[in-house]
């Protein structure tokens, strides 16, 4: 595996696996380049960050319509065109995509140029972009049983959602009476709102706070807190040593996009769970009644949270450790810490079925 494409767009929830196959590249294949196509969003400075080289393409979200109202969007081949000539200047060996209206364009270029091409679909229910690479690349990874049949099942290969290896890895005691709270790489206003609300009752019970607001919420958050005389300095807008982060906690709040999902499995932690309702598709409902379905989790539906209620549930669970205990061990059952690895060994089949005309 010489060089290999990478793309997707959007929030951390598609950026992070991508960065742990990418890890996993690396760590088996030391000399391969990896180029990262994404959005004008946020995955620009992750990616940079795991200093990966990282290129950001025209690209507008899409929903519902299917091949209609993506090919009747503008964007779609300007962004077409210049992923073919990144495609044809890389030379990759494979491309693979995470899902998210940015990762569109490359998959399908390099289908359309020959390239083998991959997808990997985290959520329970997949995107319109997906759905439509679906038919066209090599394979489809996914994290959970496609039980819907939106993929041909001859294509698809369920591996799991890939975690950051610091998050698998990390090994350390949880503090007493913690807790994590967080609404996604860019924060929830709702989780916030139920937060400040809850801080008296939390504080009654000298709860440890970790709080990420996401950036456009941290001021006033940061100033309820200290409204509340509650530790400040527990909240930020960004955490990005999620991996001690999780191993603090006893106790997990946030919502349930499919790297959330996997994460907290992987870290064994007990999770509240409070679904964005306008995921598309209400996918992230169904991504949190995987985890509530075998006991490792806790529902709450946005429309019947309150302050008082997230409170309370969270009080009762802090102050029955075995019930924590029993939801942790259930999380590390659905965790697949293998995710990345079976993606890569994946990837390195499409590629020899290319050299050797179909035969892998």
């Amino acid at each position: 595996m010489q060089r290999v494409i990478l793309t997707t767009g959007g929030t951390g929830g598609h950026v992070f696996p991508a960065l742990a196959v990418a890890a996993n590249i690396q760590e088996k294949y030391p000399q391969c380049e990896i180029l990262f196509l994404g959005g004008a969003g946020p995955e620009g400075d992750m990616v940079k960050r795991a200093d990966i080289t990282f290129k950001d393409l025209p690209a507008k979200g899409v929903m519902g319509g299917g091949l209609k109202r993506i090919f009747g969007s503008f964007w779609i081949f300007k962004a077409l065109a210049y992923a073919i000539k990144e495609i044809v200047s890389f030379k990759p060996d494979a491309i693979i995509g995470f899902g998210g209206y940015a990762g569109f364009s490359p998959v399908l270029a390099g289908w359309m140029l020959g390239v083998p091409t991959a997808i990997h679909e985290q959520n329970s229910i997949p995107g319109i972009s997906n759905r439509i690479l679906g038919k066209v690349v090599k394979t489809v990874f996914a994290s959970f049983e496609d039980t819907k049949g939106f993929f041909s099942p001859d294509k698809v290969d369920v591996v799991g959602n890939p975690v950051r290896k610091e998050i698998i890895d990390f090994a350390s005691k949880a503090k007493e009476r913690s807790i994590l709270v967080f609404g996604g790489s860019q924060g929830a206003q709702a989780i916030n709102d139920a937060i400040i609300e809850a801080l008296p009752l939390l504080k009654m019970e000298d709860i440890n706070m970790r709080h990420q607001t996401g950036k456009t919420d941290f001021e006033r958050v940061k100033s309820e807190y200290k409204k509340a005389s509650v530790n400040a300095l527990a909240v930020s807008p960004f955490i990005y040593d999620m991996s001690a982060a999780y191993a603090e906690a006893q106790l997990v709040v946030c919502r349930s996009g499919a790297s959330t999902v996997f994460e907290i499995a992987a870290a064994g932690k007990p999770a509240i769970f409070i679904p964005y309702p306008h995921a598309t598709h209400d996918h992230q409902t169904g991504n949190a009644q995987h985890l509530e379905k075998i006991g490792a989790a806790i529902v709450i539906p946005q429309n019947e949270l309150t302050g008082k209620k997230l409170a309370h549930q969270i009080m009762n669970l802090l102050r029955d450790e075995d019930a924590l205990d029993k939801m942790g061990n259930q999380a590390l059952k659905f965790a697949r810490p293998e995710a990345a690895s079976a993606i890569v060994s994946g990837l390195e089949v499409i590629i020899r079925m290319k050299k050797t005309g179909g035969l892998a």
